[in-house]
């Protein structure tokens, strides 16, 4: 009985402290949240995909990364692969759209 109302008392205690801790929000690039969305191109072939990471202004490096991170994970859910032929990737000159930053690539099984 007394580990009972022990327990009840520790709970009680840690019970404030967890509403003080952050939310995780989710991944994060350069210190900064991107929002991804990857699309196949067309519908015949859904191996060849376009990939935007916005805003691109908050750091392109960071940009960069979350487009390539998009493009990967986009690949692995559609052939279980990591593996990308980039037809304009992280290494080429950036390709912006307003403050989205563009990639487009083909999934390699």
């Amino acid at each position: 009985m007394r580990g009972a109302v022990l327990l009840v008392m520790c709970l009680a205690a840690a019970a404030p402290a967890c509403s003080r801790l952050k939310k995780d929000d989710g991944v994060r690039f350069d210190g900064e949240r991107f929002r991804i969305k990857a699309s196949k191109v067309s519908k015949e072939d859904r191996a060849r995909f376009i990939v935007a990471a916005s805003p691109a202004s908050a750091t392109l490096e960071g940009a960069l990364e979350a487009a390539a991170y998009g493009g990967t994970k986009y690949c692995i859910q559609e052939y279980g692969t990591s593996l990308i032929a980039w037809s304009h990737g992280p290494d080429d000159t950036p390709r912006l759209e307003g403050d989205a930053l563009i990639m487009e690539g083909q999934c390699k099984p």
